[in-house]
């Protein structure tokens, strides 16, 4: 998605779900209860817009264990380049990717306030810059940057993220579920950033240890 027109007919036609964010406007009172409605979910996708300039304007964010091992070392390289910065600085689109980014978190907010159900996505290995593993925490941060509680987006992320793909042996810790769950050294309700302070990783009742365990973060994660 981006336009909130396009957006307003295929709910009214029935989609299940729209994904990566209105982005051109603010939303306004007829999709929301349209959306509501319908039972439309709403997938945000805010790492899409940003991951056009955020490793050229905020290199600070590559610099920690987390990131590092999420890259391969040439692509670290390419990030830190002198021609990769210019390249993102000189994007013809890069005010119109930074206005959508803003106009995406807004609308996250208000579409969360209004009862819409809101799941979670990254578009994650799609680009370089998008790099799954890392996007997923990343996407958690933004969300609560754009007002959301910690815990609305764990929720996002996980039960009601089952319930859009229909899938009723997971997104929940209950007897009878599948195993699938992370074992973490400090509480996300407090930051969300501690999604990241990894102690295991269960996956279908299997235990694997992350690749970069909590006690091996900076501080600045």
């Amino acid at each position: 998605m981006f336009y909130l027109e396009d957006a307003k007919r295929l709910v009214a036609d029935g989609v299940d779900v729209l994904a990566h964010s209105v982005r051109d406007q603010k939303v306004d009172a007829d999709l929301i209860a349209a959306m509501k409605s319908h039972g439309t979910f709403y997938v945000p996708t805010l790492t899409v817009d940003e991951s056009f300039y955020v490793f050229a304007e905020h290199p600070e964010m590559m610099d920690n264990a987390f990131f590092t091992q999420s890259v391969s070392p040439e692509l670290l390289k390419v990030f830190h380049s002198p021609e990769y910065k210019a390249k993102c600085e000189n994007d013809p689109n890069l005010a119109k990717n930074k206005a959508a980014h803003a106009t995406a978190m807004q609308n996250l907010k208000i579409l969360q306030d209004a009862g819409v159900k809101v799941a979670f996505g990254t578009d994650s290995g799609a680009f370089p810059a998008r790099i799954p593993g890392w996007a997923e925490h990343r996407e958690l941060e933004m969300m609560v940057e754009s007002g959301l509680t910690p815990m609305q987006a764990l929720v996002a992320a996980t039960r009601t993220s089952a319930s859009l793909i229909h899938a009723g042996d997971r997104g929940t810790l209950e007897p009878g579920k599948r195993a699938d769950l992370i074992v973490l050294a400090a509480n996300p309700l407090d930051d969300i950033r501690n999604t990241r302070q990894m102690v295991a990783i269960w996956h279908g009742g299997r235990e694997i240890q992350p690749r970069v365990p909590a006690a091996k973060l900076s501080a600045a994660q």
